[in-house]
C-alpha cells in the first residue's frame, strides 16, 4: 500500500484510482532560514571571544565549496491490517519491507565564516555558514511483501520504484586546529557541525484496490511524491593551504542526516502504511576561501 495525496500542498501524484479520505499525517519541518541564521550569528559572535587573540591570520572569510558526496539512503515500509474493520484477504497482519540504495551526488554553494587564531601558539577556531545546491537522485527497489506472489494485493507491502532527488543543503561548521609549524600557512584541523538537507521522496507502484483478488487486468497504477527534510550531524577533518589574501582547503566529512517518520492512514479500507527514511553520506569537500 502506498502514500496518498498530501494535504500540504507540497505533493504531487498520478493515480488511475482515488480513494475515498487517504490522507498522510507528516512532520511539520522548521523553516528552512533558521539553521543559515543561527550560524551566521554564531559566526558574528566569534570575534567577541577572541579577544587580544587577533594578532596572527584570521577574520572573516567567504568562499566557494565543492564536494562530491556518496548518499545512502534507506527506506522502510509497513502495511498494518490489524484494524478490526479491516476486511481485505490480508485481515490482522503487518507486512514490513525495506530496500536500501547508494549514488553518487555532488553539490556547489557559498560559505562564509570567521576564523580566530590564539596568540602564537599556531591554534584556531573559525565557525561557518554554508548553504549549496545539491542536485542528485538515489534510486532503489522495494520488493514488498505479502502472502501473494506479486504482492499486488490489497493489504500487501506493495513492490515500489523509488527515486530520492537532494536538493539543497544548509550547515553550519566549527573548525579547531593548528597551523603546523606555527605561523605557516599550513593547517591541520578537526571539524563538527549541523546540516540540514531539503529532498523530495517518490514512489512508482501497482496494486489493488478490489477486497478481492484482482487480475492482471484489474491492478491498479500510480505514483505518489512529496518533501522530506532533514537535520543532523557532520564530522571529519580537512587541510587548508593559505596563499596571501586567499586560501585552498580540502576536507573529508561524514554526515548523519537522521530520518524522517509518517503514517498514511487508509481510513475507508481501515489500513494504515507507516513509513521511514533514513540518509548518511561521505562527503570529500574542496573549497577556496578569500580572507579579508
Amino acid at each position: 500500500m502506498d502514500p496518498c495525496t498530501n494535504p500540504s500542498g507540497d505533493d504531487t501524484r498520478t493515480v488511475v484510482v482515488v480513494s475515498g479520505s487517504n490522507r498522510e499525517v507528516a512532520r511539520p519541518s522548521a523553516p528552512r532560514w533558521r539553521l543559515g541564521a543561527a550560524g551566521l550569528l554564531a559566526a558574528g559572535a566569534l570575534p567577541v571571544l577572541a579577544g587580544p587573540a587577533l594578532a596572527q591570520q584570521g577574520g572573516f572569510y567567504v568562499g566557494v565549496p565543492v564536494a562530491v558526496e556518496r548518499l545512502d539512503v534507506r527506506y522502510d515500509k509497513a502495511v498494518d491490517n490489524t484494524d478490526p474493520r479491516n476486511m481485505s484477504l490480508s485481515r490482522g497482519q503487518v507486512y514490513r519491507a525495506d530496500a536500501s540504495a547508494t549514488a553518487a551526488t555532488g553539490s556547489v554553494g557559498f560559505a562564509a565564516g570567521y576564523s580566530v587564531p590564539f596568540g602564537t601558539s599556531g591554534l584556531f577556531l573559525s565557525g561557518e555558514a554554508d548553504v549549496a545546491d545539491a542536485p542528485g537522485t538515489v534510486r532503489g527497489r522495494l520488493e514488498g511483501a505479502g502472502f501473494s506472489a506479486e504482492r499486488t494485493q490489497l493489504g500487501e507491502n506493495w513492490p515500489e520504484d523509488w527515486t530520492f532527488e537532494t536538493r539543497r543543503s544548509y550547515g553550519f561548521t566549527l573548525r579547531l586546529g593548528a597551523r603546523v609549524p606555527p605561523g605557516s600557512g599550513l593547517s591541520l584541523y578537526g571539524l563538527a557541525g549541523v546540516r540540514r538537507l531539503d529532498a523530495r521522496f517518490g514512489v512508482d507502484y501497482v496494486g489493488c484496490f478490489s477486497f478481492s483478488l484482482c487480475t492482471a487486468e484489474q491492478l491498479v497504477p500510480g505514483a505518489d511524491s512529496y518533501d522530506e527534510s532533514f537535520t543532523g550531524w557532520t564530522a571529519g577533518a580537512g587541510v587548508e593551504r593559505r596563499l596571501g589574501g586567499a586560501a585552498l582547503r580540502g576536507e573529508l566529512q561524514y554526515t548523519g542526516y537522521g530520518s524522517t517518520e509518517r503514517v498514511i492512514p487508509y481510513d475507508d479500507l481501515a489500513i494504515q502504511v507507516p513509513i521511514a527514511l533514513k540518509a548518511s553520506g561521505v562527503r570529500f569537500q574542496m573549497s577556496l576561501l578569500w580572507y579579508f
